[in-house]
Formats: structure tokens, sequence, C-alpha cells
């Protein structure tokens, strides 16, 4: 079994590169099986087809955001803590595979996230709606405005990173690193910055003076 599993990890690892490199359409089984240095018979064994491949691709993304989120967010978690877990989560995703912004992008261009629908609606039903929840118990403590919409208030939550590394070559000239995009340094000091605007944006300011976004930060974020 930690045979089968180790040699599926592999598959992926390569099929991860080379979509994200070369697209879904250009990406060849053939390729795959070069890269992986695994036979063609052997990949069609483990997914019976490049669409599935590419599928589990997607889903391995998604639960890899997903499986740091949880390993961050304990069940008594402060709203306040869950907002900058899932930022964090982003962050520690992204920039230990710097591949990846490119191979989503590719999905939400070429495909319109037709591929990655069933990953996104996993992330929906677990992560986001954990961050939608700890935003509505926000408000019920008066840490947060009611004033905000609590789905639209977690989009935006996730939305700032995801922007970042989407549209990296942008942020890139934007920070005058060039078309190259952030560095690792930006992205996690990008991370801190979107932890902390999201707070911000978030919190009921009628009662601020009570609560302290900074010392939240600093002891969710290091």
């Amino acid at each position: 079994m930690e045979r089968y599993q180790a040699t599926a990890e592999k598959i992926l690892d390569s099929a991860e590169r080379l979509f994200a490199t070369r697209g879904f359409s250009a990406t060849t089984i053939k390729m795959i099986a070069a890269e992986s240095q695994q036979n063609s018979a052997l990949i069609y064994y483990y997914y019976d087809s490049k669409a599935t491949l590419y599928r589990h691709v997607l889903e391995r993304v998604v639960g890899r955001i997903s499986a740091e989120a949880s390993s961050r967010i304990q069940k008594d978690s402060a709203p306040e803590a869950v907002v900058s877990a899932v930022v964090e989560s982003q962050v520690a995703v992204l920039t230990a595979n710097p591949h990846l912004p490119v191979l989503l992008a590719r999905e939400l261009i070429d495909w319109k996230a037709a591929h990655a629908e069933p990953a996104i609606r996993s992330l929906s039903a677990g992560l986001f709606e954990r961050l939608r929840s700890a935003i509505e118990a926000g408000q019920r403590e008066g840490i947060f405005s009611h004033s905000i919409n609590p789905r639209f208030a977690a989009i935006s939550v996730v939305a700032q990173v995801g922007y970042l590394v989407l549209a990296s070559p942008v942020a890139g000239i934007l920070l005058g690193r060039g078309p190259d995009g952030p560095t690792k340094e930006d992205v996690i000091a990008f991370g801190r910055h979107a932890a902390a605007f999201s707070l911000a944006a978030l919190r009921d300011h009628q009662t601020a003076g009570n609560h302290s976004t900074s010392t939240s930060l600093e002891k969710a974020i290091p």
C-alpha cells in the first residue's frame, strides 16, 4: 500500500509540474510517464484518463490548503484566529509550491474552472464554510460588524492572496520586482498584510477598543 501511494504521488507531482508549465491540452500521458519515470500503461492503471489525472491534481492542491488550515484551526479557535489561519494556509501552500499559481491560472482561463469545480465545491463545503461560520460567530460576539455579509466577507478574505499569486506578473511589476512576480518573502509579507487588512475590515469599530487586532495577529502569524 505504501509503495502504491508513493507511486501515485510521484505521478501526481510530475503531472502537476507539466500541467502548470504546458497546460492541460499540450500535456500528454506519454510526457507524464517520462517525467515520472513510469510507463504509460501504469499511469492508466492509476488514472483511467488524462482528465481524471488532472482532476486528481487539482483536488490535491485544494486538499493541501484545507489540510494546512485544519492544522491551524481548533474547535475553540476565536473568530479572528480562524480568519488569520485561512490566510496563513494559503500563503504556506503557495510559497511551498511556486508553480501552483500558474496551474490554477491556466485552469481558470482555459477551462473556466470546469475541471476544478468538484474540488472547489469540496473547499466550499469545508474550509470556506468554516470561515463563514467564524465571521458569523464574530458578529454574534460583537467583534465583527453586523453590516457585513459573511459570505461576501469570506470571499474577500481568500481573494487577496489568491489575486496576488494568480496575477503574479502584475503584482511583481506593482511591487517593483518585474514580471517574474513577487518573491517568496513578498508573498509572506503580503499574507500578514491580508490577514490584518481582513480583520480591520471585519471589525465592528464601535467596539474595536475592546479588542486588539495587532495582538491577535502577533499570536496567529509568526
